[in-house]
């Protein structure tokens, strides 16, 4: 091959590739350029839907704050007239069952009593029993005395 040829080629080849910088430049901006569009586009377009969504949500709450706020206040009314309710049960619970321990406490003082008589009854029983026991046990004691006593004489007993 000869120089000139060489050159020449060498000259084709540089231009062509001047020419594929180019056009790879060219088309490097055209899709930053696209790319930066695309971009915006997007940022818009979620800066768009987040003011829409912040408006629902912002709805939303207000909704909910009107539905929280009669719901408060009607379980208020609920709960009230429910204390009131359970109030008068307790009270009328607490007089009945005050009625029922003032009637056993009568009951039991009664049965108190009578077990107290029954038993004063008992102790009498037992002291004169007791008494008498005693006075049999006299007798037969001094009965006992008297025949070892004879025994001791060597004389034969009366009974």
């Amino acid at each position: 091959m000869r120089r000139a040829d060489l050159a020449e080629r060498i000259d084709t080849v540089e231009h062509r590739m001047d020419s594929m910088e180019q056009r790879l430049d060219a088309s490097y901006a055209s899709l930053s350029t696209q790319i930066l569009q695309s971009r915006r586009e997007r940022h818009d377009e979620l800066l768009a839907m987040r003011t829409e969504v912040a408006g629902e949500f912002s709805a939303m709450r207000t909704d909910f704050a009107g539905e929280f706020s009669a719901m408060r206040t009607e379980f208020a009314g609920q709960f009230s007239a429910m204390r009131t309710e359970v109030g008068g049960e307790f009270s009328t619970m607490r007089t009945e069952v005050a009625g029922e321990f003032s009637t056993m406490r009568t009951e039991v003082a009664g049965e108190f009593s009578t077990m107290r008589t029954r038993f004063e009854r008992i102790e009498a029983a037992l002291g004169n029993g007791l008494a008498e026991e005693r006075r049999f046990m006299m007798i037969l004691h001094e009965e006992l005395l008297s025949r070892i006593a004879l025994i001791g004489e060597g004389r034969p007993s009366s009974s």
